[in-house]
């Protein structure tokens, strides 16, 4: 058999807004991957913003591990010698490596493994699906095997007043169908806001269609490892740029034609850092030692006691320094944050990032009535939109110095820097703000 190709789609601030995983809007091409593959139903990313997110799905490493604590446009850079990325990877053993559209892991592309650019003037998804269709019925079967990475803008918001998810090309949906998810108030604004992100996310899954048939027309479908995910969370309150699930809870699909049973669904939880080594694996390719994260390959053949039973996210530096860590099971979230606020401090990352029309309004403040402090834990079977902060009660303290300990465990195990920040305060021996000192500091080469 001639080594497997392989296409990773990543759009950008998703969450898990399709079909699949039980949006009203219809993504008919995106749901066919798990039809016809893998749906990894419980996947979070380990960031809450882009880079630091998308460097996680590259190396299989954790944000503090490979290098990207913050934005790359803010001045981060990927450590791509302590954790190679996949590209790099991939080009070593002879792949032919291809970015389409957009990366956001690394100033130099070429520094990533990259041996090929296609940028085109727009980023938008109908120019880079139309740029990877080109290739693949023209080139990519001379090019086997090849990693071909398709980036694009969508489905981030073009802006924050309420036009950000509007483009003529896109179709909103009627307000009145959409699903209103827990995390976030069922007010027209809202309403409003959804019905447009809907619109873009089915413009999206129209071009991805158009990518997933040139693969067939090419030939080159059965023979080709095809994954979908995205970076973190939708840009809504409550989401992008926080540690809760909308913030954090993404897709990952995969199809692999006579290897990955199609229909499969895994409903254990699973973390961006499992991308990597999962596909290498299904490759062919030994994991390196330093990868974080574990391969799921053996959960796609039905050993289900192969999983993990958490996983583990942070926030570093967004606009600010600004660091948390969060560890979810099944059931349970503990967030433990580096700075104290109260709520109202609290809410200004998340309102911040919404539009102008309805920030700060009483409807707004009264729904985010949790107090959120330097810890905070949820039960999400009986509380899905994280809103109502159980670290004071009783009734749960078994659950909560269990996740304590687990936190502390991965901390320690990962060496990350965080673990010198306790009860909110910096101890005296912390790393942290040296490390933010010196990333910050950082000058390109």
């Amino acid at each position: 058999m001639p080594p497997r190709n392989l296409i990773i789609i990543t759009p950008h601030d998703l969450g898990d807004f399709l079909g699949c995983y039980g949006t009203p809007v219809p993504t008919p091409n995106i749901d066919g991957l798990a039809r016809d593959g893998v749906i990894f139903q419980q996947h979070f990313s380990t960031g809450t913003v882009c880079s630091p997110s998308r460097g996680s799905i590259t190396t299989g490493c954790y944000p503090h591990t490979h290098g990207l604590m913050g934005l790359v446009h803010r001045g981060w850079e990927l450590d791509t010698q302590r954790c190679p990325p996949i590209a790099q990877q991939l080009a070593r053993v002879g792949y032919h490596t291809h970015l389409f559209g957009f990366q956001h892991e690394h100033w130099d592309p070429h520094r990533l493994g990259y041996r090929e650019l296609t940028l085109g003037p727009s980023r938008q998804v109908e120019a880079v699906s139309q740029d990877l269709v080109t290739w693949l019925r023209e080139v990519a079967r001379h090019k086997q095997p090849f990693f071909a990475a398709m980036g694009f803008s969508e489905v981030h918001r073009i802006g924050l007043r309420p036009s950000g998810f509007k483009r003529e090309i896109y179709e909103p949906a009627d307000p009145n169908e959409v699903l209103v998810p827990p995390w976030l108030p069922d007010i027209p604004a809202i309403r409003q806001d959804l019905a447009d992100f809907y619109g873009a996310i089915k413009h999206m899954d129209r071009c991805i269609g158009d990518v997933l048939s040139a693969l067939e027309e090419s030939g080159l479908a059965e023979n080709t490892l095809v994954v979908f995910t995205s970076d973190h969370g939708a840009s809504f309150i409550h989401g992008k740029a926080t540690l809760y699930d909308g913030g954090t809870k993404v897709p990952w699909l995969m199809r692999l034609p006579g290897v990955i049973p199609a229909g499969t669904q895994i409903d254990l939880v699973t973390s961006h850092v499992d991308i990597l080594p999962t596909i290498l694996e299904l490759l062919g390719i030994p994991v390196p030692a330093h990868v974080q994260g574990q391969s799921m390959c053996d959960l796609l053949m039905g050993d289900m006691t192969k999983g993990r039973d958490y996983v583990f996210a942070e926030k570093n530096y967004t606009n600010y320094y600004d660091p948390s860590r969060m560890v979810r099971s099944r059931q349970f979230k503990y967030i433990r944050k580096g700075l104290r606020t109260c709520v109202f401090d609290f809410q200004i990352p998340e309102i911040e990032l919404s539009p102008w029309d309805f920030r700060r309004t009483p409807e707004i403040l009264s729904f985010y009535s949790a107090q959120r402090c330097t810890e905070e834990l949820y039960d999400l079977a009986e509380d899905p939109g994280e809103l109502h902060n159980l670290v004071d009660d009783p009734a749960y303290a078994d659950i909560l110095d269990k996740l304590r300990r687990i936190l502390d465990q991965h901390l320690e195990v990962t060496d990350d820097p965080f673990r010198n920040i306790q009860n909110g305060l910096l101890m005296p021996e912390t790393t942290y703000e040296a490390v933010i000192a010196q990333r910050l500091g950082k000058r390109r080469e």
